[in-house]
This record gives structure tokens, sequence and C-alpha cells, in this order.
């Protein structure tokens, strides 16, 4: 073999072992893969960790809620339980405006991108 061929394939060597190196490192690197193969490998650890978390989140529900009776005769009723008032008017209008809103917003953007589009034109002139 030539000096020439022996430094060709001590290249193609090296270049091999540098990829291999180059993709162990970027293996262990990736987090996103790291993370995937971790949860196949323990899936119920990952699960219990997950219900765990949640739980200390969410907390348990140590709220106890207080009834308030009202004896007749009492002169003196707490705001809260005073008799509310009935739906007015008003109240009925504001509610299908709530629930209108999201249907008609579409339109009224279009609509305010269309007159701005008109108005820049014109200012362009």
């Amino acid at each position: 073999m030539s000096r020439k061929s022996e430094i060709l394939a001590e290249l193609a060597r090296s270049r091999e072992a540098i990829a291999r190196d180059s993709s162990s490192v970027r293996s262990q690197i990736d987090p996103a893969a790291r993370f995937r193969s971790s949860v196949r490998s323990r899936p119920l650890a990952w699960l219990g960790g997950a219900a765990a978390i949640g739980y200390i989140f969410a907390g348990p529900k140590t709220r106890v809620k207080t009834v308030t009776k009202v004896v007749r005769g009492d002169s003196k009723i707490p705001p809260a339980l005073a008799a509310k008032r009935p739906h007015g008017l008003w109240d009925i209008i504001f509610a299908l405006l709530k629930l209108a809103v999201p249907l008609v917003r579409p339109a009224l953007s279009a609509y305010a991108a269309k007159r701005f589009a008109d108005f820049a034109d014109k200012l362009g002139r």
C-alpha cells in the first residue's frame, strides 16, 4: 500500500469515529429523546409522579361548607341571605350579548380590518 492510500484509509476511519462520537453526544444531549426513552422505560413511575404532583398542586379538599339557618322573627338577616331580586330585562339583554359576542367577533374584526385598510390607502395616496 502506498503512503497516499494509507492516509486516505486513516482519514476514512477517523471520519467514521468522529461521526459515531458526535451521534452519541447528540443523543445524550437531546432532552426530548432522553425524556421519551425515560417515560418508555418507566411509565408507572412517571404516571405516579404526575398524579402526586397533581394532588400536591390541587391539594386536598379541606374546606367545610357552612350552612346558616335564618330563624323566623330574626330582624337581622345577613345581606348574603337576603332574597335575590328577579331577573330584569337588562339582565336578560346582557346575558344574550355575552352569548352573541363570540359569534359576531370574527365579522366585526373583518369589518374593522377592511375599514383600516381603506383608511391606510387614503393616507398613502
